[in-house]
């Protein structure tokens, strides 16, 4: 799995690993989460990137897995 979502895009194993992106602003020297009317070009590509390793990642789950993170 790891090799295939490495192959697919090496960005989406960053962010399997290290979480997931969430956009922010610097506001009072804190780092403080933007609104969505904040949002960047940049910003939507990574949210994107964000949707499309969680859907590799629940395309590699059995039925049983999918059903039991899916109730969380």
């Amino acid at each position: 799995m790891q090799m295939f979502i490495k192959t697919e895009d090496y960005e989406l194993w960053n962010i399997i690993t290290k979480g997931l992106y969430v956009p922010t602003t610097t506001i009072g020297g804190k780092g403080v989460k933007k609104t969505e009317d904040q949002y960047t070009q940049e910003d939507i590509e990574k949210l994107s990137k964000n949707c499309k390793a969680m859907h590799i990642l629940y395309c590699g789950l059995d039925a049983k897995e999918y059903n039991c993170i899916c109730t969380m």
